[in-house]
C-alpha cells in the first residue's frame, strides 16, 4: 500500500497526494475562518488546479452573509477539467446568502415633512455605484413618485412604433416637471403606448416654458400615455417612499414604522457572479472558449440592482429585456457543462440567472425564484444569422414566483434566440405579465434587406425604422440572404434559433396580473420544432394561456390541460401549428386579431372541449372559418346540452365546408372528473375519435416534483368560472 498524506496549504484546505496523483479536499468557507470569502476560495481553487488537481473540487460555504463589493468573475482559469466540476454548494444544514448589498447605516432625523423623513449619507452613490431599488430586510420599497401626468408626440398612435424621435422627445401636462434638482437621478415610468411593457427612462433636459421634454434614451414605442417621476426628493410625500440625490450624496426615507430599520439594503452590484469564458461572434466560432464545469449548489442569492437602460442596449422583444446585459445575480457568458441546483434567487432588482452568447449544457433545476425586479431565467443566443450556439441547456423543477416586480412585463422565463431546450417541471405563478417566453425576431424586422432587394415590406404593418432598439441591432445583417421569395417562412427559419425546445409537465398559472395581451406559454418568431405538451394552465383572466404569436410556425401543442376559470380563451394561433390531444375545460380555441394569421394548413384535431359555464354562441372555437380539414376529429361537450347544436353552427359558418366533419358533441365521459383522472371510460367517443388520454400518469407529472399539481387539484375551484377583463385597465395599480 502506498502512503498516504496530507499537506495543509496556508489557504486553508486539505489535498491529499497518492502516488502522485492528485485528490483535492474540502474547501471550507466560514466567515472569521481562515478563508473567509468567495474571493478567497476561488483563489484556493486556482491554486489547487495549478496544482495539477483534475478531480472534482468541493468548495464548501456554512452559514452567514457573503456581501460582494465587486462581481465575482470565474473565467478560464476556473474551468474545471474534462469530467471534473468545481462545486460551490452549502454546508450541510446551513443557507448562506451571496448578497450585492450594502446595509445603509447613520441615519439621521432630516427636516423634511417635520421630522417623519429620515437620511443617511451616500456618499458612494454615484456612478456604477447609484441604485435603483431599495430594501427593507425582505421588502421592496417604493421609490418616491409624482403625480401622474400625461404625455403626448404629433404622430399616429395606432403606428406604436412610429419615429425614433417620437420615442425621445414629447410634451407634457401639468406640473410634475418642474423645478427638478439632480436630472439625472431621476427618471420616467410609465407605458409608452401599449399596455404590454413598462419603461424606466432617464431625463436628458426639460423645457419648462413649451412644456417639452427630452429622453437620455428612447422608450420602446411612441411617447403616449400617463406617466410619473420617479426618485426626486420634491415627490417624497408619502410613507414608505425613498429617494437618492447622488449629487448630495443623500439617502431620503419615510419608514411607515417611524424609523428605519438595521436591514434597509442598497444592491451595490448589477451582476453578482458571471461565469465568463471567451466569446467569438464569428459563425466560425474558432475563438469560442466556455468555461466548463462549475456548480452552485444550495445557495441563496439576492440584492442585485435594477437594471438602468443605456444608449448602447440592443432590446429583445418588446424590449423585455436586453441583449447581453450586465445584469442578474448569476450569469453565464460563455460557459458549458455547468449547473445551479437548490439555489434559491429573491430580494433583488433584475434577473435571476442569465445565460447569454454560448451557453450549452447548463442546467438550471430544483431552484427558487422570487421577489425579482426582472426576470427569472433567460436564455438569450446570438441575433439571427449564422451563429447558433446557445443550446441544449434545461430548466427543470423551480418555482418562478412575483417575478417582474420592477420591469413588469418580465417574463418567468424567457428563451430568445436560444434552441433545443428542455423547459420541465417548473412551477411558474403569480406574475404581473406572461409565464414563459420561446421568441426570436419577426419578419417585419427585415426591412433593410427588403430595401436593398428593391422591394416593399411584405410585413410592413408596423415600421421600425434605423436606431430602434428592439432587435434591429441584434441581427447579424452580412449573414443573411432570403432568396428570392421573402414571402417564405424557409427563407427565414435558418435564422430563427428558438427551435427544437420541449417545454412540457410544467404548472402556469395566475398571470396577467397588473399588464395586458399576456399569457402563460408564448411564442413568437421561434424555430421550427417547439413542443409545448403535457403543461397546465389555469386563473388566467384574459388573453390565450398558450399561444403562438405573429411569425410562430412549426410549433406541437400537445396534450395540455387549460381550464378557462377566469378567461374564455384557451389557446390562441397564429403560422402553420399543431394543437392536438389537449383538454380544454371552459375555455376555446381561435386565432389572433392582428399581424399574422393562422394558416389553414395547421392541425388542430383530436382535442376535448369541455364547458361548464355559459352559453357559447360563438362557438367552441372561433375566428378561424377559414381552416381546411385539419380542424376535425374533436370532441365537443356542454352541461346545458347545446353542444349539437353549436357543432353545426360551426360546420356551417366554415369557409370551406370541411370543419369538424367528422367532431362529435358528446359527454367525454372522464373516468374521475372529481379527481382529477383525465382518461376515458370504456365505451368513451373520445376512444373512437383516437383522442389521447391525459392519464393519471400524465397529470401526476405536472408541475414540481416537491409540489406536483395532481395531489392540490382542486374540481370546485378549478370547474368554477370567475370571468375578468384581466390586466387591461388596470393603470391604478402601477401607480399611474
Amino acid at each position: 500500500m502506498k502512503q498516504l498524506r496530507t499537506l495543509i496549504l496556508g489557504c486553508g484546505f486539505g489535498l491529499f497526494v497518492q502516488g502522485g496523483s492528485l485528490f483535492a479536499n474540502e474547501i471550507m468557507v466560514e466567515l472569521g475562518g481562515k478563508i473567509d470569502n468567495l474571493t478567497a476560495a476561488c483563489d484556493a481553487v486556482r491554486e489547487l488546479r495549478a496544482a495539477g488537481e483534475a478531480g472534482n473540487i468541493d468548495v464548501i460555504i456554512r452559514d452567514g452573509v457573503y456581501v460582494l463589493d465587486e462581481t465575482l468573475i470565474f473565467g478560464l482559469k476556473d474551468s474545471a477539467p474534462e469530467g471534473a466540476v468545481t462545486r460551490y454548494r452549502a454546508a450541510e444544514g446551513a443557507s448562506p446568502l451571496i448578497s450585492g448589498g450594502r446595509v445603509i447605516t447613520d441615519w439621521e432625523v432630516s427636516e423634511l415633512h417635520g421630522g417623519q423623513v429620515w437620511a443617511a449619507k451616500v456618499p458612494w452613490a454615484k456612478g456604477d455605484a447609484f441604485f435603483h431599488c431599495l430594501y427593507d430586510g425582505s421588502t421592496l420599497l417604493q421609490r418616491a413618485q409624482s403625480e401622474s401626468f400625461v404625455v403626448e408626440v404629433k404622430a399616429n398612435r395606432r403606428n406604436y412604433a412610429g419615429k425614433v424621435k417620437d420615442r425621445i422627445e414629447f410634451s407634457y401636462e401639468g406640473n410634475a416637471l418642474e423645478s427638478l434638482e439632480n436630472l439625472e437621478d431621476l427618471e420616467l415610468y410609465g407605458q409608452p403606448t401599449r399596455a404590454w411593457l413598462v419603461n424606466f427612462l432617464g431625463i436628458e433636459f426639460v423645457d419648462t416654458q413649451s412644456k417639452t421634454a427630452k429622453l437620455a434614451v428612447p422608450a420602446t414605442y411612441s411617447m403616449f400615455g400617463k406617466w410619473v417621476v420617479e426618485n426626486s426628493v420634491a415627490h417624497l410625500d408619502e410613507p414608505g417612499e425613498w429617494a437618492l440625490d447622488s449629487q448630495a450624496g443623500m439617502l431620503y426615507y419615510w419608514p411607515k414604522s417611524g424609523e428605519p430599520g438595521d436591514q434597509i439594503i442598497a444592491p451595490m452590484l448589477n451582476e453578482l457572479i458571471r461565469v465568463e469564458g471567451v466569446n467569438d461572434a464569428s459563425v466560425a466560432g474558432q475563438k469560442d472558449q466556455p468555461v466548463r464545469g462549475i456548480v452552485f449548489e444550495g445557495l441563496r442569492f439576492a440584492h442585485a440592482d435594477r437594471q438602468q437602460w443605456l444608449p448602447e442596449d440592443r432590446g429583445l422583444q418588446h424590449d423585455w429585456n436586453m441583449w447581453d446585459k450586465a445584469n442578474g445575480l448569476v450569469r453565464f457568458r460563455g460557459a458549458e457543462d455547468c449547473a445551479i441546483r437548490n439555489c434559491t434567487f429573491f430580494d433583488s432588482g433584475s434577473d435571476g440567472v442569465r445565460l447569454d452568447l454560448y451557453c450549452q449544457n447548463i442546467t438550471i433545476e430544483d431552484s427558487t425564484f422570487k421577489d425579482l425586479g426582472g426576470t427569472g431565467v433567460l436564455l438569450a443566443g446570438y441575433g439571427p444569422g449564422l451563429k447558433d450556439v446557445n443550446k441544449h441547456n434545461t430548466i427543470h423543477n423551480n418555482e418562478i414566483t412575483r417575478v417582474g416586480r420592477l420591469f413588469l412585463h418580465s417574463p418567468g422565463v424567457f428563451v430568445w434566440q436560444s434552441g433545443h431546450n428542455r423547459i420541465s417541471n417548473n412551477h411558474i405563478y403569480d406574475q404581473a405579465y406572461t409565464g414563459l417566453v420561446i421568441s426570436g425576431v419577426r419578419r417585419r424586422f427585415f426591412e433593410p434587406v427588403f430595401d436593398q432587394m428593391g422591394v416593399k415590406n411584405p410585413y410592413g404593418r408596423w415600421s421600425f425604422p434605423e436606431g430602434t432598439r428592439e432587435h434591429l441591432p441584434t441581427i447579424r445583417w452580412d449573414e443573411i440572404d432570403l432568396g428570392d421569395d421573402i414571402e417564405s417562412w424557409d427563407s427565414y427559419e435558418p435564422y430563427m434559433h428558438a427551435r427544437g425546445n420541449v417545454i412540457e409537465f410544467n404548472e402556469v398559472h395566475d398571470c396577467l396580473k397588473l399588464l395586458h395581451d399576456g399569457n402563460c406559454i408564448y411564442l413568437s418568431g421561434n424555430g421550427d420544432g417547439n413542443i409545448v405538451r403535457h403543461n397546465v394552465a389555469y386563473n388566467h383572466p384574459k388573453s390565450a394561456m398558450i399561444r403562438t404569436d405573429d411569425d410562430s410556425h412549426g410549433v406541437s401543442i400537445i396534450g395540455n390541460l387549460l381550464f378557462g376559470t377566469m378567461g374564455n380563451q384557451g389557446i390562441t394561433i397564429k403560422g402553420l401549428n399543431i394543437v392536438q390531444h389537449n383538454v380544454l375545460i371552459n375555455c376555446q380555441l381561435l386565432t389572433g386579431g392582428a399581424g399574422n394569421k393562422f394558416d389553414p394548413d395547421s392541425l388542430m384535431n383530436h382535442n376535448v372541449f369541455y364547458h361548464t359555464s355559459a352559453p357559447i354562441p360563438e362557438g367552441f372555437h372561433y375566428g378561424i372559418d377559414g381552416m381546411g380539414a385539419g380542424l376535425d376529429y374533436n370532441l365537443y361537450y356542454h352541461v346545458d346540452g347545446s353542444a349539437p347544436e353549436v357543432l353545426q353552427q360551426q360546420r356551417e359558418r366554415s369557409h370551406s365546408k370541411v370543419v369538424d366533419r367528422s367532431s362529435v358533441a358528446a359527454d367525454p365521459m372522464f373516468t374521475d372528473l372529481q379527481q382529477g383522472d383525465f382518461s376515458f371510460q370504456p365505451g368513451s367517443p373520445a376512444l373512437d375519435l383516437g383522442i389521447e388520454a391525459l392519464t393519471p400518469e400524465i397529470i401526476g407529472q405536472m408541475g414540481t416534483t416537491r409540489d406536483p399539481f395532481l395531489p392540490r387539484f382542486n374540481a370546485d375551484k378549478l370547474l368554477e368560472v370567475h370571468r375578468t377583463h384581466g390586466g387591461k385597465g388596470k393603470q391604478n395599480e402601477l401607480n399611474l
